[in-house]
């Protein structure tokens, strides 16, 4: 008698992490009897789907390895995360609830100053709507959701030390279900929400959302085994689909590519500080591990994907290391940090000097010169620039000793991986973004 086939329900398989998780399930698809895998693409109708499925997917190299006609094991389902249902047609859900075995809900916005409304309900009520699905499929044998691992706020970012972050619900400075209908009654406006983010600690609306979803998922799992992984700063592959592939310009990568295009020249951070920079792909083995090897029924089970403390990289090394790779290969300017600081008189002083000034003067050059499409790049970059400074500050101040049960094998050497990111930036973000300009 043969072995059940498994068929795995992937949420935001068009985004960088959900493109690795299925070339996983692909690539391990007979070791791990896998039939075939279901995505979840934003669409309102099948054709929408698969179309958006073959721009965003088929066409990456992330499955350049990959057998001709490995998409035929891969049906798009047009649906959206934020819908009860995950806004499926009748019929897409009842194939779901009848035939799905895993499900793996890797959709979220990375959008850290998303307004509170938005990323609650993409995070928060997204989680929920999978779970829902996940319990009403008569066949599931696991739920993973990715959540992340800062949904622990640092206690002092600013200050130093470093706090160790378990494997367990973050806490919470009001009750789960009584935040979340507050949060869904009424909107919040900016001030509100600063208010909030100050009284729960969390640095963005991102890390708040999801720890909100995870205490409500948690509590809604019933007989499900449930694992929420959380990855922390996810970067380029370390192994597959092949070394430095990486398409998502966000977080870290952001700024290896505004640093090596030499467009970044100050960075708000401290030097000594540490940031757990995990490979994409070390994350995806992560979460098909979970998957496939849930815990017992009704259990939760929480798991970090990360670098750890001995493999988080320093900001003065990558300072040294970025700086240093492109030098020797140069993707279009000059790559330099003049200064790496906290926020301060001296910060913005140098911010000033080498970003706000030049941006005026090119704008003001370009104006001159009646070249508006100049004007609008060269404002477009600022504002780049003043994002990196704002959203990510309490990332580069912030140090954190993350527990893992399962830690990275093999440990990551910091050093080697920065140079492996910068090769991957290089090669799939500066190049393709110099093709279509």
């Amino acid at each position: 008698m043969s072995a059940p086939r498994r068929v795995v329900l992937l949420t935001g398989a068009t985004g960088f992490v959900g493109k690795v998780v299925m070339e996983a399930l692909l690539r391990r698809r007979d070791e791990l009897g896998i039939e075939r895998v279901l995505a979840l693409v934003r669409a309102q109708d099948p054709e929408h789907a698969d179309a958006r499925f073959r721009a965003d997917v088929v066409s990456s190299a992330c499955f350049s390895a990959q057998a001709p006609g490995w998409e035929k094991r891969v049906e798009a389902l047009p649906g959206d995360v934020i819908r009860p249902g995950l806004g499926l047609a009748p019929e897409a859900r009842a194939l779901v609830q009848a035939e799905v075995t895993h499900v793996i809900h890797c959709a979220a916005s990375v959008e850290f100053t998303l307004p509170l409304a938005e990323a609650l309900a993409v995070n928060t009520q997204g989680a929920l709507n999978a779970l829902e699905l996940a319990r009403a499929a008569s066949r599931v044998e696991s739920y993973v959701g990715v959540s992340t691992a800062y949904v622990t706020p640092h206690p002092a970012p600013y200050a130093g030390g470093v706090p160790r972050v378990e494997e367990e619900l973050a806490p919470l400075t009001q009750d789960a279900d009584v935040l979340y209908d507050a949060l869904r009654a009424k909107p919040f406006g900016a001030q509100a929400e600063r208010a909030l983010l100050a009284e729960t600690g969390h640095p963005n609306t991102y890390t708040l959302t999801k720890c909100l979803a995870e205490h409500l998922v948690a509590r809604r799992a019933g007989p499900l085994p449930v694992t929420l992984v959380r990855p922390s700063i996810v970067s380029a592959c370390r192994t597959h689909p092949r070394p430095g592939w990486i398409d998502s310009a966000a977080a870290f990568a952001g700024f290896v590519a505004l640093i090596g295009a030499g467009r970044l020249h100050v960075v708000a951070g401290d030097p000594d500080a540490r940031l757990d920079v995990v490979p994409c792909d070390a994350v995806a083995d992560r979460i098909v591990r979970a998957a496939f090897a849930p815990p017992a029924r009704g259990a939760l089970r929480i798991e970090h994907a990360v670098a750890g403390l001995e493999g988080a990289l320093p900001i003065h090394l990558c300072r040294e290391r970025i700086v240093s790779h492109f030098t020797r290969n140069p993707a279009g300017g000059r790559a330099r940090v003049d200064y790496v600081g906290p926020p301060g008189p001296v910060f913005r002083a140098a911010h000033a000097l080498r970003h706000e000034l030049p941006a005026r003067a090119a704008s003001l050059w370009l104006s001159l010169r009646r070249q508006p499409r100049g004007v609008r790049a060269v404002q477009k970059l600022l504002e780049r620039v003043r994002a990196i400074h704002s959203d990510f500050a309490y990332f580069t101040h912030a140090t954190f000793d993350f527990e893992s049960a399962v830690p990275l094998e093999p440990a990551l050497e910091p050093a080697p991986y920065l140079d492996l990111v910068c090769e991957g930036v290089s090669r799939h973000l500066l190049q393709r973004e110099r093709r279509r300009g």
